[in-house]
């Protein structure tokens, strides 16, 4: 995937326009087979990726996560027993100066009971999912359902006074309308702008609530948030419905008669603003520690799943590359530090929090690399236009290139943690991945499961992630450190269907 803006407002653009029209995710390939590789050299890389190999804990620290702690959205109580559970885990392999570090998140969101059912009709019960951080509906509310796939504020004008009390239908699969023209010049704030004048023109028509529909098939859902925690900022409740039933309810309402549906969101947030943690352990440097490689992924989670592949693959690969260095003794030169970030999921909240908090210590991490892309193999690195450390960075997977890690494209990828520390001009890079199912099926749904994982690509991904991190801890160079030029947007994104990370 290719990210061009800025992580926090990509993510905050991708939940506005998820939630008003979703758009579909296009199909992927089934990934590629793991290369079979034999037998390993007799150096630190190789007892390394050998030592995963024949002992990886992956599959089962990931079962053990998702099956007895279950979802954890940034905020909850599962999370932080899952955080307490990761600081064991650390300590269990070894680190050091093993802590959590807390920022402040905002409200704390609980799912509740969701519910829809048509009142006419076929009378169907269908499955319907809130927006996290979107208000409740005010008990079971009933209202006639009605299109209302504008998608600037000029178009809703044509809604006006037709929108009281109504349950509204803001995608639609079916439009052929061309797409509008995007308007040269206006920013991302003036496009959120827009977009909360949308909103608080909907709730001055009185409309009881917003339903889009699912951008996966087969009756899968979709979950994100809204774009803020503050139930007091002016929202409309919102849900997913999947693709389905969403697509009846468009030809019912194409119809006629009068669709009336009966719907229950009942989320709540919590009474006072919580902290949110990072969970930190480290392995010191022997020559250099006050030089230091990051390896990281988020422990957060969405919450209709348990989170397998979105993120327990990728902080499990993080605490194995732990495990593997005290397995095998190794001692790298410079200090290994294992980040489990939480807020991800809200817009890299947490990742961002330990920035900013240690950037007086940016100058002397070597590299951060994270794992956050599902349970697909690791194929290399986006180096995010960081052409000044490819000869480096080829280095560092030069060990792998039989395991299949041999990609490290210029592309710029913002949609996970390494993004926080690019912005400040660490190198830092999201790994390559194989889909392996990640968007079309697990990601964000309610099948995201360990059952999804696919065990020989997991291990895979948690050999390169150890692989890449002792040659970036042990080579001689340093990865050169700076802001990147990328080319800017001309024109501000147009509100049209989108799915991302």
């Amino acid at each position: 995937m290719t990210r061009t803006t800025p992580a926090l407002l990509l993510l905050a653009l991708s939940s506005v326009l998820q939630a008003q029209m979703p758009g579909l995710t296009p199909p992927t390939p089934p990934p590629s087979p793991v290369p079979v590789v034999t037998s390993y050299p007799d150096t630190p890389s190789g007892k390394l990726l050998k030592e995963v190999k024949e002992h990886a804990q992956v599959v089962a620290r990931v079962e053990q996560l998702c099956d007895q702690i279950g979802p954890r959205l940034t905020g909850s109580e599962q999370l932080r027993k899952a955080q307490r559970w990761a600081m064991e885990e650390m300590k269990r392999f070894g680190a050091e100066n093993v802590h959590e570090e807390a920022y402040d998140f905002g409200l704390a969101w609980t799912r509740g009971v969701d519910s829809a059912r048509l009142l006419s009709h076929n009378g169907l019960r269908f499955r319907v999912d809130q927006l996290a951080w979107t208000p409740a509906t005010k008990g079971a509310v009933q209202g006639e359902l009605v299109l209302v796939d504008a998608r600037n504020l000029e178009e809703l004008q044509a809604f006006k006074g037709k929108l009281k009390g109504k349950i509204l239908l803001r995608s639609n699969p079916f439009d052929k309308r061309p797409p509008l023209p995007r308007r040269g010049g206006m920013d991302f704030a003036a496009y959120m702008a827009e977009q909360a004048a949308m909103t608080q023109f909907l709730l001055d028509e009185g409309a009881l609530a917003s339903l889009s529909m699912s951008g996966r098939k087969n009756g899968l859902n979709f979950t994100s948030g809204g774009t803020g925690r503050d139930p007091k900022k002016a929202a409309l409740p919102t849900g997913y419905v999947p693709q389905e039933p969403y697509k009846m309810l468009l030809r019912q309402v194409a119809g006629k008669e009068p669709v009336r549906l009966e719907l229950n969101l009942s989320g709540t947030f919590s009474a006072k603003p919580v902290q949110a943690y990072n969970v930190v352990g480290e392995i010191r440097g022997s020559e250099k520690p006050e030089e230091v490689v990051i390896v990281g992924a988020h422990l957060d989670s969405w919450d209709l799943g348990v989170g397998a592949t979105d993120n327990g693959t990728g902080s499990s690969v993080a605490l194995e590359v732990l495990r593997a260095f005290q397995a095998t003794g190794l001692k790298p030169k410079r200090t290994l530090r294992v980040i489990l970030f939480s807020g991800e999921e809200q817009g890299l909240l947490g990742s961002h929090a330990y920035a900013e908090a240690h950037k007086a210590e940016l100058d002397h991490v070597q590299a951060v690399i994270v794992d956050d892309m599902g349970t697909g193999m690791i194929k290399g690195f986006d180096l995010q236009g960081r052409e000044n450390c490819r000869g480096l960075m080829a280095m560092a997977i030069a060990p792998l290139n039989d395991l299949g890690v041999r990609e490290l494209s210029l592309r710029t990828m913002n949609g996970t943690d390494h993004a926080s520390f690019d912005r400040l001009g660490v190198p830092a890079f999201a790994a390559i991945q194989e889909p392996a199912d990640y968007f079309e099926g697990t990601h964000h749904s309610q099948m995201d499961f360990p059952d999804h994982i696919q065990v020989d690509q997991l291990v895979q991904g948690a050999q390169a992630m150890a692989g890449t991190a002792w040659e970036l801890l042990n080579m001689d160079g340093r990865l050169p450190h700076g802001a990147v030029t990328r080319p800017r947007p001309a024109e501000a994104p147009a509100p049209a269907p989108a799915s991302t990370k």
